[in-house]
């Protein structure tokens, strides 16, 4: 049948030419008919799932959670607005940077915080940048003799190194009680899908330091989810394919998230990065059909949760944006990389990139690899 591969080639051609119309470059030619087959899809939610426009809507500190509303009566106090805007390598002069580094950028102007004009008295002098690790991002800024030390973060991972909280503008020690309302106050804002960072500082720094902190507040911030990445999670379902979400955030807002976009169900479909750490891979693999949300994971997790879903007999896509994300993306039977945000070492691992980081993409995507299984399939028969 020597009619086959020239018949191959060119349905897999076509279909290349159709799927980069609509916004989905494929780098390997076999890949178009593996994503017709493709039976899970493990997905980031920020950006992906999500708009990835950020708007901080509660925040909270001295012991009370607020909402911005409208015209706001409260602000929020100077030194909260200084630490989000020193802390932070978005800019607000021309808009460049993080969309939730933007967004606490806006909020710090709410109480007359404008991260150029601080950094004139306060110029940064050393960094302890953001990793999937630690969960948190340090800068240390020099003002006369003395130096001050701001950091920004997960709050579960910040409220562990503070020691002190602010009270009416001094430095106290930290009550249990205080540690408690703070924690509830991010589980609360998390429960309604919004992302929450945790803002610490250490007066009379040498450096940027991560222990001894000062607790001064949290900062909770909605990234809507897609409109049209709900009616692609309706389509996947319908064409027995799963969605998986892998975040990097707190549990309750990923289940949020998850919730709205009808992915999972209740708290029993979730797993976060502490729990994978403490199963053993066999386990993991009896468990992993009934898992719809993976929180706080690191990027070796993501390589463990492909494996497990590629174990149980699943052929699984994997989408990814950072340099981190490359071993997963090599390691799933379809690598999805992102266009707009992704980085060049995602996108050379990668088997294919989304140019507008939009979920539903991959549906119309894999739509089209299942056309082309069905048309190589009608000519092997044809030639038969």
């Amino acid at each position: 049948p020597e009619g086959l591969p020239a018949v191959v080639a060119i349905v897999l051609a076509l279909s290349v030419t159709r799927m980069a119309r609509a916004g989905t470059i494929v780098r390997k030619l076999p890949s178009v008919e593996t994503l017709g087959a493709v039976s899970v899809v493990c997905t980031d939610k920020t950006g992906t799932l999500t708009k990835n426009v950020m708007t901080v809507t509660q925040w909270y500190e001295d012991g009370k959670l607020q909402t911005l509303e409208g015209e706001i009566s409260e602000k929020p106090s100077e030194s909260l607005a200084e630490c989000f805007a020193l802390c932070s390598d978005a800019r607000s002069d021309t808009g460049l940077g993080d969309p939730t580094e933007l967004a606490l950028l806006q909020f710090a102007s709410l109480a007359g915080v404008e991260k150029e004009e601080r950094e004139k008295n306060k110029p940064r002098r050393g960094e302890l940048p953001f990793d999937s690790e630690r969960k948190m991002m340090t800068t240390f800024h020099r003002q006369g003799k003395a130096g001050i030390s701001c950091t920004k973060g997960a709050p579960d991972r910040v409220l562990k190194q503070c020691t002190h909280i602010r009270k009416n503008g001094y430095s106290v020690p930290m009550t249990q009680a205080e540690r408690s309302k703070a924690e509830q106050a991010a589980s609360c804002m998390s429960s309604q899908a919004l992302r929450v960072l945790a803002a610490a500082v250490k007066e009379d720094a040498r450096g940027p330091e991560e222990k001894g902190l000062t607790f001064l507040g949290l900062a909770g911030m909605i990234d809507p989810p897609r409109e049209e990445a709900k009616r692609a999670v309706e389509q996947f379902r319908r064409a027995s394919v799963d969605t998986v979400m892998i975040t990097g955030d707190h549990v309750d807002t990923a289940l949020a998230i998850a919730k709205s976009l009808e992915i999972a169900e209740d708290r029993s479909q979730c797993m976060t990065g502490e729990e994978l750490d403490q199963i053993g891979d066999r386990d993991l693999q009896k468990k992993i059909r009934d898992l719809k949300v993976f929180a706080r994971v690191s990027p070796g997790h993501k390589v463990r949760i492909v494996n497990a879903f590629k174990a149980a007999g699943h052929i699984t896509a994997m989408t990814g944006d950072g340099v981190n994300d490359a071993p997963s993306l090599k390691n799933a039977d379809i690598g999805i990389a992102m266009g707009r945000t992704g980085t060049d070492v995602a996108k050379q691992a990668a088997d294919m990139i989304l140019t507008d980081d939009n979920f539903a993409s991959i549906e119309r995507a894999m739509e089209e690899g299942r056309g082309v299984y069905e048309n190589i399939k009608k000519s092997v028969i044809f030639l038969l």
